[in-house]
């Protein structure tokens, strides 16, 4: 691991159960395509990349390489990005470098922006979802992540029970969005499991 640039460890406890629901899931599904929302440093990506995926696997990343100033450790981010306003950047691409064969294509920007320019035609096999703390945001981040998933596709989102200590309004936390969305497509999704993150296989 010491060959990786990592400043957070905010993915690592959700590997536990990751190791669980992606060996369910390839039992019966394959991997060939990910949308990524929210990469970070690439935690979650280099996790995949080592554990799950393989060689030749299409992998689209969102993120603005700006950090969160309201998640834990967010003051942390502000301070490097005082000092180098590319630390994150930087160190994701770092990260990804050593999976030279899974085709990477990375989108710099908002998601809410971006995805929209998307075609929306199924052609993810995974999307996870990890790009803000507003329930508004990770509704339009759903709303687009469902038209953009396979059929019998996997939609993992982090942050479900994250709540703003210092501003509780539903609109502060994902959860809202996750579960407006979930309401409006509910016949269209099996809940796979239900935590801190949430996942959904669509039918």
């Amino acid at each position: 691991m010491n060959k990786y640039k990592f400043t957070e460890t905010w993915f690592d406890g959700n590997i536990p159960n990751w190791i669980q629901i992606f060996e369910y899931y390839k039992q019966k599904y394959t991997i060939t395509s990910v949308l990524e929302l929210g990469c970070y440093e690439g935690k979650a990506t280099t996790w995949l990349c080592e554990n799950i995926i393989s060689a030749g696997t299409k992998y689209d990343i969102i993120d603005t390489f700006k950090g969160s100033i309201d998640e834990s450790g967010g003051e942390n981010t502000k301070n490097r990005l005082k000092t180098n306003n590319n630390f994150i950047e930087e160190n994701f691409k770092h990260n990804i470098s050593f999976f030279p064969d899974i085709n990477f294509e990375i989108y710099k920007g908002y998601s809410q922006q971006i995805l929209p320019t998307f075609e929306p035609i199924p052609i993810y096999d995974f999307i996870y979802i990890d790009a803000s703390h507003r329930s508004d945001d990770t509704f339009v981040d759903a709303y687009y992540a469902h038209k953009l998933l396979k059929q019998n596709g996997l939609l993992i989102f982090d942050d479900y029970q994250w709540k703003d200590p210092k501003d509780l309004r539903p609109v502060n936390s994902p959860q809202l969005g996750i579960d407006t969305f979930y309401q409006m497509y509910k016949d269209m999704y099996v809940v796979l499991f239900k935590g801190y993150q949430i996942g959904f296989i669509k039918k």
